[in-house]
Formats: C-alpha cells, sequence, structure tokens
C-alpha cells in the first residue's frame, strides 16, 4: 500500500512540476484519459483558460525537463500519470482543476479531443507534436458508424472553420481500417 501512496504523490509532484512550467511558457496542458490512454491537448492561455489550440510539441519539452529534474521515465505522462489518472478517476478523486492553471485533466473527452486535433491538421505540425497520431488513435476508438459523424463532432466545435483535406484523409484511412463487423 505504501507505493500507490509514493505513485501518487509522485504523479501530483510531477503534475504540479508541469503546470508550473506551462504556465511560465504561456500555455494551457489538457491530459485527457480517454479509452485508457493520456491524449494531450495544448492552448495557448488566455487570462489563465484555455484559449487556441495549438500543437502540443511543447508537451513533449515541457515533460522532458520535468522527467529530467524528477528522474522520471520519458514516457511518464503515458505510463504514470495514465495509471494515476485511471486510479483516480476509479476512486472518484479526480478534480479537473487540481493542478490548474497549466494543467487540466479530463475523463472520457474522446469526441471533444478528436475535433481538437482535427482542427489542428489544417496547418502543418511541428515534428514534435503528436496530434495526428492521437487524432488517429482516437479515431480508432471512437464508438461511431460512419465517417458522417466524426463530420459532425468536428463541426459542432468548429462551425466555422472547413475540416482540412488531411483531416478528412485520415478520417477515410481509419474507417477503412476498421474490421468488418457482420449483422
Amino acid at each position: 500500500m505504501a507505493s500507490a501512496t509514493l505513485h501518487k504523490t509522485h504523479a501530483v509532484k510531477a503534475l504540479r512540476r508541469l503546470s508550473t512550467l506551462a504556465t511560465a511558457s504561456g500555455t494551457v496542458l489538457e491530459l485527457a484519459l480517454c479509452h485508457g490512454a493520456i491524449v494531450v491537448a495544448a492552448f495557448r492561455a488566455v487570462e489563465g483558460r484555455r484559449g487556441e489550440v495549438r500543437p502540443n510539441d511543447i508537451v513533449t519539452r515541457l515533460a522532458d525537463i520535468v522527467s529530467d529534474e524528477m528522474r522520471l521515465r520519458k514516457d511518464w505522462l503515458e505510463s504514470d500519470i495514465a495509471a494515476f489518472m485511471t486510479e483516480a478517476s476509479a476512486d472518484h478523486t479526480l478534480r479537473p482543476e487540481e493542478f490548474a492553471p497549466g494543467v487540466v485533466i479530463s475523463i472520457n473527452g474522446g469526441a471533444r479531443m478528436l475535433a481538437q486535433k482535427l482542427n489542428l491538421l489544417r496547418e502543418d505540425s511541428p515534428p514534435d507534436a503528436t496530434d495526428e497520431r492521437d487524432a488517429e488513435f482516437l479515431l480508432r476508438k471512437i464508438s461511431v458508424s460512419a465517417p458522417g459523424q466524426i463530420r459532425y463532432i468536428y463541426e459542432r466545435a468548429f462551425p466555422n472553420a472547413p475540416m482540412s483535406d488531411r483531416a478528412q484523409e485520415l478520417i477515410q484511412r481509419a474507417f477503412r481500417a476498421r474490421p468488418l463487423v457482420k449483422a
């Protein structure tokens, strides 16, 4: 039992440090637990709140700083924090604003996160950004039966921003890769 407490304490310290770094860089990070994995969105901070979504390459840089300072595994967000959030969610002890203003946590925001990721595909991504990979993961996991439903999710979030050709190709590719289900 002591290791679970140590794990939680270490995770909390790491998330607080990540929040401090994000705030100093003018960024708000959303760590969303979607389908058992952490999906991260980065936003420009506007008065300490989430503003415009931006590529998440900054997460890699900030997470590396925390990893080096605290001697954590390089994949600490995907492993340790995913485990921490899963456990805290099951115990109903997870508070979305606990690590604000630089880090906000959420559970089961897959559709909203997918819309954010698809919107980012309108621009070229920095090399370290994982937004396209995150969108592919969410497209594989989301429970919808047709590409039109994904377009609806996107248009609800971004009614005045047409979906890019790159995002549409990604959606089509994801649906072609899905196994056929026999009725």
